[in-house]
């Protein structure tokens, strides 16, 4: 089921929340970027704990004033722990820019979750254009919440993920490993990081989700988790596969998936929103500016006629997950014919509009 917030939750004074970044030298200022717009738009305290693997750096004296101007805290830290033994195995269809550093997300959540009711884990490539209010949303009883992959959660990557889920036993909602609120208690009493150790060695042997696996740490989360997860709304994760959709202009959270980050600025993937909040961080936080002279997203909206079957591939698909979920979610007050109509216009100019899945089918015969 997805939710929007726990209103039953405890208060603030109560949950205690960290925020965990951990990223290399490649990734410091992009990531430096990406905690200061949570920081910004979090109207509740976090602890930001900043794991810096194989290098180290400090954060501006002005950025740790503009954190304590919002009542958030920081810790730069050495991350504590060794990479895995083994070395990534070379699949095809691997994603190359995705490191090992990758393999060190359930080692920085453990560290934390002796001292935290609540882990946010967070990507570096990840800007927030609003509140996620942490607080409301803890207070749930799985072991993580999370948002749906949006490439493969939805079968638009490799469509038989479904049935191997069926044949593996596993959870069909795979979601994105981008950003993780963990229940600290859940965490150590399932012995998460010792099953998330085990799944990996397996999971670099055979992918019970894709055939051609492009994840290093991704199913190995969906493994170690499966069915005890809480599914966030989407807004709080847009995948970068969802670019110039709806889903993506109006997101919370965005998440910048893929070699090509939110900086350096590319006209044709930046829209006004994010060039404004680029420029807005960099005044607040004293960051190096985005630079680039900015031609106010001409080249965006050239871009997303370019894009547009591959637009309404995702509309269609976002349309019908949130179909899927009426009558467990309260989702921005949308209603199911104004949800395929925004599908419907999406595939105006690109063709026919790919076949109605059953549980889409299923609503329509209601209505």
């Amino acid at each position: 089921m997805l939710i929007h917030a726990n209103a039953a939750s405890p208060g603030p004074s109560r949950t205690r929340i960290a925020a965990a970044y951990l990223c290399d030298s490649n990734y410091h200022d992009i990531t430096l970027y990406s905690l200061a717009s949570f920081a910004r738009s979090h109207s509740r305290p976090l602890d930001f704990h900043f794991f810096q693997v194989g290098y180290r750096k400090d954060v501006p004296a002005r950025f740790k004033d503009f954190l304590a101007s919002r009542n958030h805290t920081i810790h730069v830290i050495d991350a504590p722990f060794a990479r895995p033994a083994f070395e990534i195995r070379e699949r095809p269809g691997k994603h190359r820019h995705i490191t090992e550093t990758a393999l060190l997300k359930e080692r920085a959540i453990g560290e934390l979750s002796e001292a935290y009711d609540y882990v946010l884990y967070l990507d570096g490539d990840m800007l927030a254009f609003g509140d996620v209010h942490c607080e409301q949303v803890a207070g749930f009883n799985e072991i993580a919440a999370a948002c749906l992959d949006l490439s493969i959660g939805t079968g638009i990557d490799d469509p038989l993920i479904f049935d191997r889920c069926n044949v593996y036993g596993l959870s069909p909602r795979y979601f994105n490993s981008g950003l993780m609120l963990i229940n600290s208690r859940k965490w150590r009493e399932t012995e998460a990081e010792r099953r998330f150790s085990e799944n990996l060695e397996q999971h670099l042997d055979h992918c019970p989700y894709m055939s051609a696996c492009p994840t290093h740490d991704q199913c190995v989360f969906n493994m170690t988790f499966d069915s005890d997860t809480l599914l966030l709304p989407i807004s709080l994760n847009v995948q970068k596969c969802a670019l110039h959709t709806h889903a993506w202009r109006t997101a919370t959270v965005r998440h910048y998936t893929g070699p090509r980050k939110f900086l350096p600025v590319r006209a044709r993937t930046c829209d006004p929103r994010e060039h404004a909040l680029l420029r807005a961080i960099s005044r607040e936080t004293g960051l190096p500016g985005p630079g680039w002279v900015y031609d106010h997203g001409i080249s965006y909206l050239v871009n997303k006629v370019r894009r547009r079957k591959e637009i309404a591939v995702y509309e269609h698909a976002l349309a019908q997950q949130r179909i899927a979920d009426v009558g467990t979610l309260e989702f921005d007050g949308g209603t199911v014919d104004s949800l395929l109509g925004e599908a419907r216009r999406a595939h105006r100019g690109s063709g026919r509009i790919p076949a109605l899945d059953g549980s889409l089918k299923k609503v329509l015969r209601k209505d």
